[in-house]
């Protein structure tokens, strides 16, 4: 449907239920003045904190600062997405979803495809259990697991499919489209994609059916695995299989485990691992690794242990460094892949070795350092060879620094002639090809922003025509996306009205943000008191430059233009320091009219 016909039914669903009687049904609250309380959902505590305001339909937890509308709790609280919680509520509330023909919305088409061929793959699966069956539990997939990951099964037909979707109304064309059906060569009709297979549905990160994979049950049956091609609905190097269901793990903060295909997934899945998700055929790709860089800090890697798998594991690295994630190894003894483990030894196995986990350039290391060379003039100069693309693409400079000190322990050399050395083919050079002294570091941001920087969007608030000098005089801080979110709203003034919120606010760190600067108190007015703010932002900011800049020449970097920074920023952290307790943060002034930092 279009934007605006979506964001007013969004509004008109959200007007319609009581977030008081939707979020009663998972914490019991009482109330207590204007608002409902209740022990919160999000985080262990004994005193409620958790609150409901029923005027704004919105609730906030003051402990662990998670807030939003009745939607975003939803989408916390089951792990769905936006667009399923508020048809949802819809549903329950008697809100009907406006008329969006058929003819002018291809995609709907293809999606009803895909749902029906579902269908079929599902009844084939129970009817030929004799079939699949025993090949499942052969693997150790068994219980729940089938039902929950809605596995099918393609029958060795020809026109089996094709003749199904034919009876219930689909267009050729669409089934192409959709990727079910192949055409002829001779250019005369379709035959199904998928036969004799064990049928994998894929849905994306919202939980949207997208497309298939099918694994041969034949031995002799190629290629083994076979996915939906590319199509307007199923892009390979943007979806990750099982991520819809991994999500609620991640926002409890256990680090997504990347596995390499469909029964690595399940195997996880059977013990206990739900947060395990899959590349599809290829490697991680650079949207994977900042997609996953918005739900995480960190990532583990549980990949095929043989010469490819161990290769595609120091490529996902480089691509999850490159996204701000610290990463993690887990190496398996004695077989290949998950799927052979839980096959082979069972859930308790396999949860017990995936707890093994190290640091990723640690977990190499010790790998190469068993070649019987290794402790050689030449074997080192190898593995530091091998570590050094590793060690370049770190962002987080502590993080470089442990890696360096250990590297020296383990190889017995000195420190400072391996840090010339691993930074000798690129230099001071990131991986993008900027210097690294003249880079800022992309982290991102915390989920709970501190209490400075709630206060300066809360400022902001009475003073929305300062949003063009805050992206001035803070361009890092205000590029980061939640801010950058928050900030258009409070230009827009659109921040107090839910009711013209779009999609994105009321998703994870930008629906918290918000509920944090809206709870907080509203600065005195005029402009000083912002003023006072971002001074006190730009001070910090200062301050945590120039310790990592100091972590720069602790590791060996001496170059005129970083001594020159590092003597600017000590001058100006002394500025801020000289001043009395109390106007400290006035040491440094921001002049918002003129174009320039002062």
């Amino acid at each position: 449907m279009p934007t605006e016909n979506r964001d007013a039914w969004v509004d008109t669903v959200r007007r319609a239920v009581d977030i008081v009687d939707v979020i009663n049904r998972y914490v019991p609250l009482k109330r207590r003045g204007r608002h409902w309380w209740g022990l919160c959902p999000f985080h262990a505590e004994k005193t409620p904190s958790f609150s409901v305001d029923p005027e704004q339909q919105l609730f906030y937890c003051f402990g662990c600062h998670q807030g939003g509308t009745v939607f975003t709790f939803l989408m916390l609280k089951e792990g769905r997405g936006f667009r399923e919680v508020v048809s949802q509520l819809a549903e329950e509330a008697g809100v009907a979803i406006p008329d969006t023909p058929g003819a002018t919305d291809p995609h709907r088409r293809l999606r009803q495809i895909l749902d029906w061929t579902l269908r079929y793959f599902r009844q084939a699966f129970h009817d030929h259990q004799e079939r699949v069956g025993p090949y499942l539990t052969g693997r150790g997939i068994v219980g729940d697991l089938v039902e929950a990951f809605e596995l099918g099964y393609a029958p060795d037909q020809w026109q089996g499919l094709t003749a199904y979707l034919t009876r219930l109304g689909a267009r050729t064309e669409d089934m192409v489209a959709a990727g079910v059906v192949v055409p002829r060569q001779s250019g005369q009709g379709v035959y199904d994609r998928w036969r004799g297979r064990l049928m994998f549905p894929i849905r994306d990160d919202e939980g949207r059916l997208v497309g298939f994979g099918g694994r041969a049950l034949d031995p002799q049956q190629e290629p083994k695995y076979l996915n939906s091609p590319e199509t307007p609905l199923f892009h390979k190097q943007t979806v990750l299989y099982g991520a819809h269901r991994a999500r609620a793990r991640w926002r409890q903060g256990i680090p997504p485990l990347i596995v390499e295909g469909y029964f690595d997934v399940l195997a996880c899945h059977q013990a206990g691992l739900t947060q395990t998700v899959a590349t599809l055929g290829t490697a991680l790709s650079g949207h994977h690794a900042r997609w996953l860089a918005r739900w995480a800090k960190q990532a583990d890697l549980l990949l095929d242990q043989d010469a490819a798998g161990q290769d595609a594991a120091r490529r996902a690295f480089l691509g999850l460094a490159e996204a701000g994630l610290r990463v993690r190894l887990v190496s398996l003894d004695g077989v290949k892949d998950p799927a052979e483990l839980l096959e082979r030894q069972g859930s308790e196995a396999l949860r017990a070795q995936v707890e093994h986990k190290e640091p990723f350039i640690t977990a190499v290391v010790k790998r190469w350092m068993k070649a019987p060379q290794a402790m050689t003039s030449q074997g080192k100069a190898e593995i530091v060879d091998q570590v050094r693309p590793l060690w370049q693409a770190v962002g987080d400079p502590v993080e470089k620094a442990a890696y360096l000190e250990e590297l020296a322990q383990t190889l017995h050399v000195d420190p400072r002639i391996l840090s010339q050395s691993l930074r000798q083919s690129q230099g001071l050079q990131h991986t993008n090809g900027k210097n690294r002294h003249n880079m800022e570091v992309a982290v991102p941001l915390p989920r709970r922003l501190p209490p400075l920087e709630v206060r300066l969007l809360a400022a902001l608030r009475t003073h929305p025509e300062e949003v063009g000098s805050i992206r001035r005089l803070l361009p890092e801080w205000a590029s980061h996306e939640s801010v950058a979110i928050v900030l258009d709203a409070i230009e827009r003034g659109i921040l107090d009205d839910p009711g013209q919120w779009p999609d994105a606010f009321h998703q994870g760190s930008v629906s918290s943000l918000i509920s944090a600067v809206r709870e907080s108190p509203v600065p005195e007015a005029g402009t000083a008191a912002l003023k006072d703010l971002i001074a006190a932002m730009i001070a910090r900011r200062d301050q945590a430059r120039w310790q990592s800049l100091k972590e720069m020449v602790r590791q060996g970097i001496d170059t005129p233009e970083l001594w020159a920074e590092i003597r600017q920023l000590q001058s100006r952290i002394s500025s801020y320091r000289s001043r009395p307790v109390g106007v400290r943060s006035r040491g440094y002034q921001p002049d918002l009219t003129d174009r320039k930092e002062g």
